[in-house]
């Protein structure tokens, strides 16, 4: 069954293999320029610091989420994450 049949909506980038992965490099998405330039590489540290308000982490990016304030709920995802984009 594909994304489309299921009426899924993709807006952002595929999260496969995203821990060691640097920004703005997933294949198939059109990263800001802020994003392509960070060159930072993910993982749950530097998760931790864009969770919480990912404007301010890498300004100029086109990411329409504000961030997750608590540690527990960014700890909860990067968690999740590690585990669901093996």
């Amino acid at each position: 069954m594909s994304s489309l049949s299921m009426r899924m909506v993709h807006l952002g980038p595929n999260l496969h293999g995203l821990f060691g992965r640097k920004t703005g490099q997933a294949p198939g998405y059109s990263y800001s320029a802020a994003n392509v330039n960070k060159g930072i590489e993910w993982s749950g540290e530097t998760l931790f610091e864009y969770l919480e308000n990912p404007k301010r982490y890498i300004p100029g990016t086109k990411m329409a989420f504000g961030g997750l304030k608590k540690d527990k709920d960014r700890n909860d995802l990067i968690a999740h994450l590690e585990e669901a984009t093996k």
